[in-house]
């Protein structure tokens, strides 16, 4: 059908808000201060990770296939931190997580350690990413946070076809969060 000629595109449809368990459905308009704690930690994540992939790329000897995935994750990394970034705005802390990058830069590895290594990376950010989204108060973040989620464990996924590597270790679920439950309100 087609959209009446007399049809005001400032039109605004009012939604009303839905509360259940004594949480209003209503998106927030910025995240509450609970919530930027868990949000810049997120991001602080991917901009290790990006920049892991990054040192990655730039000492590896990688098969034109495995340097096109890597660069494509990598730059994933980068829009998942542009997003959290846009979603906090003034509040983001845009720096990397220093402990995260310093725990797994290492320039002796092996072409198939270090793909071991980004999948490892990925497990944490699964983790990290499903810790946070259950303690968002914030619509908008947790589904933003709950979107990053999903490419993550994509990411994580992928790396199964990579040699020495199975799907078992792809779906790993012992990797650890980076937000521990006293961080989250637990």
């Amino acid at each position: 059908s087609r959209i009446p000629t007399g049809f005001q595109s400032e039109r605004i449809f009012h939604v009303p808000a839905v509360t259940i368990g004594g949480h209003s459905t209503t998106p927030l308009k910025q995240p509450p201060d609970a919530d930027l704690v868990l949000l810049n930690t997120a991001q602080s994540a991917e901009l290790a990770v990006r920049d892991l992939y990054n040192e990655e790329l730039s000492v590896r000897a990688f098969s034109d296939v495995q340097k096109s995935v890597l660069e494509l994750f990598r730059d994933h990394h980068t829009a998942y931190a542009q997003a959290l970034n846009g979603l906090l705005g003034k509040l983001a802390s845009n720096e990397r997580n220093e402990s995260l990058f310093a725990s797994y830069t290492r320039r002796g590895r092996s072409t198939e350690e270090s793909l071991l290594t980004l999948q490892s990376l990925e497990n944490i950010l699964v983790a990290t990413h499903t810790s946070i989204v259950g303690s968002l108060e914030n619509l908008d973040g947790a589904n933003l946070v709950a979107s990053i989620l999903m490419g993550e464990a994509r990411h994580a996924a992928v790396f199964s076809s990579a040699p020495t590597m199975d799907i078992t270790a792809a779906l790993n679920d012992v990797a650890g969060s980076l937000v521990t439950s006293n961080s989250v309100g637990g």
